[in-house]
């Protein structure tokens, strides 16, 4: 066994019998991490409202060799987004950052450009960036930063170069396809031109720079099949969150 600190982000809970709960946290430099709360449903003084979605805490833990969970010594509060969370929609958002996270994040190696794209999409969240535009930003950048997001100027196919002004199609998970790939591919989608401009901005700008990308970044379009569609090919599942978040916001 060994006794472990690190800054975190939590990115769930679930009760464990009667009183425990296992958490998921996303660590600046131990990466994904799963462990046991003891007493975590009744104990204030260790975990207060430390538990809540996104909430970035100092973490204490012990870790068990040859075991999956972890043993949650302490979580102290940092900074809490709670009070964003009681707006429905921003609510459903951050569970749609919190479950890509938990899925993509590695276990146990250091994900320190996601625990600051973690928390610069959170800040941006609660400024007013719109939800739909958080959710698709989270997922351009977490995947580029695991290399699972081919380049936008060429076709993921052929690689043809593909200008601002040229049909581009969704495919995952082989990104952007050029028109003549694309019709070799079933279910691929056009992604807009507002859509791609909204692409070339995320590679670019911070979060709170991206608002105006409201439209282009809604649910049911060419972008949301590249994104999530390449989240959930790689995790192999259905993401179970975006539901939520769609019916508010269709």
């Amino acid at each position: 066994m060994r006794q472990r600190c690190d800054e975190a982000y939590v990115l769930g809970a679930r009760e464990l019998g009667e009183a425990d709960l296992i958490v998921t946290l996303l660590a600046e430099h131990a990466g994904r991490i799963r462990g046991v709360a003891p007493s975590g449903r009744k104990s204030r003084k260790r975990f207060g409202g430390a538990l809540e979605p996104l909430s970035r805490v100092r973490a204490s833990w012990v870790e068990r060799d040859g075991r999956e969970l972890h043993r949650i010594e302490s979580l102290d509060l940092e900074r809490s987004y709670a009070a964003m969370q009681a707006t429905p929609e921003r609510q459903a958002a951050c569970a749609v950052l919190c479950e890509i996270a938990a899925a993509i994040a590695r276990e146990n190696e250091p994900e320190e450009k996601v625990f600051r794209l973690t928390g610069a999409v959170a800040e941006a969240l609660e400024e007013g960036l719109p939800p739909w535009v958080a959710v698709r930003y989270f997922e351009y950048w977490i995947l580029r930063l695991h290399g699972l997001l081919s380049e936008a100027s060429v076709c993921g196919e052929c690689g043809a170069p593909l200008g601002e002004d040229d049909p581009a199609f969704a495919a995952p998970p082989d990104g952007l396809l050029c028109r003549p790939c694309s019709g070799r591919r079933e279910g691929a989608r056009k992604v807009t031109r507002a859509q791609r401009a909204m692409l070339a901005a995320f590679a670019t700008k911070p979060p709170r720079e991206v608002v105006a990308f409201e439209e282009a970044a809604r649910a049911a379009g060419g972008a949301e099949l590249l994104l999530r569609g390449t989240i959930e090919r790689f995790v192999e599942r259905p993401l179970r969150t975006y539901r939520h978040l769609r019916a508010l916001l269709p």
